[in-house]
């Protein structure tokens, strides 16, 4: 028996990407134990930005349920994550996660290597944006297995359950997890890493933001084709996620320490400019 855990980022009650999440579920066999989380219901707080968590057995000290979402996650043996997309881009809870992820980059030894799929659901045709490729970072950020990622149209609650292929496809995604010779069928150019199809240009390599891998446009004919180079050390690599939490961050840290002094007499100035209002402030 396994433990499935379903992660749903959406507040809608039985929409789109609970259903899917469910099916795909499912179909991973009726004697697994499942388990789902409704990510809005949980209270995770904004990063605070203080690097207080860099170091390896130093945890996050914002009181919120982000370490019971981590600890459920630790326990399953496979994970789904299903969100929306709202305004080409994944739900907002998804974003709040992922910035705390910060607590967890020295920590991913721990996520290593457990099957996950990402179920996206978005309401207009051509309007998915960039919500499955970020999306996906959820998974590589905290080195999940990725064993294969979605896109489903449906803009009403159940919309996706009137084409039978959208079930068919949560299924065959589903038995993924469980299944160690599953192949994900791959998509013309994208991002051969960490699968984006968001790429960026900067007049002569083409670059993924998200992984950083670069590849070029090779001309043939009347086509054009997308070449990317081999790369071994992408943010998600272990030597990326090295230099990225052990070398880069520490250091700006200890750069921090060493200039506190310089850094808040630089402040000064801004810090007596209170321009600032709220809800509970008095317009003059």
């Amino acid at each position: 028996m396994k433990r499935i855990l379903g992660i749903v980022a959406s507040q809608r009650m039985a929409g789109n990407s609970e259903i899917l999440a469910k099916v795909a579920m499912e179909a991973t066999g009726a004697d697994n134990q499942m388990e789902m989380i409704r990510l809005t219901d949980l209270d995770i707080k904004a990063c605070k930005a203080c690097y207080t968590c860099l170091p390896p057995d130093v945890p996050c000290h914002i009181k919120d349920d982000l370490n019971f979402l981590l600890d459920k996650i630790r326990a399953a043996d496979a994970v789904v994550l299903a969100a929306p997309c709202y305004f080409l881009g994944p739900h907002g809870s998804i974003k709040m996660l992922q910035d705390r992820f910060l607590s967890v980059g020295n920590k991913s030894q721990e996520f290593s290597g457990k099957p996950c799929i990402t179920i996206t659901t978005y309401g207009v045709p051509s309007w998915e944006g960039y919500a499955e490729a970020a999306l996906n970072l959820t998974a590589r950020f905290l080195n999940l297995h990725l064993v294969d990622s979605a896109s489903f149209l449906g803009a009403n609650p159940a919309e996706v359950l009137e084409n039978p292929i959208n079930l068919e496809k949560a299924r065959h995604m589903g038995r993924g997890l469980i299944d160690p010779k599953y192949q994900r069928s791959s998509k013309a150019n994208e991002c051969p890493v960490c699968w984006s199809d968001i790429l960026r240009f900067d007049g002569k390599m083409v670059i993924c933001p998200f992984c950083g891998t670069k590849g070029e446009i090779k001309v043939e004919g009347q086509e054009a084709k997308l070449v990317f180079h081999p790369q071994t050390n992408h943010r998600f690599s272990e030597e990326g996620r090295h230099h990225h939490f052990d070398v880069f961050l520490n250091g700006k840290k200890q750069e921090f320490i060493a200039k506190r002094k310089h850094y808040k007499e630089l402040q000064i100035p801004y810090r007596s400019i209170n321009w600032w209002v709220s809800p509970h402030t008095t317009s003059p």
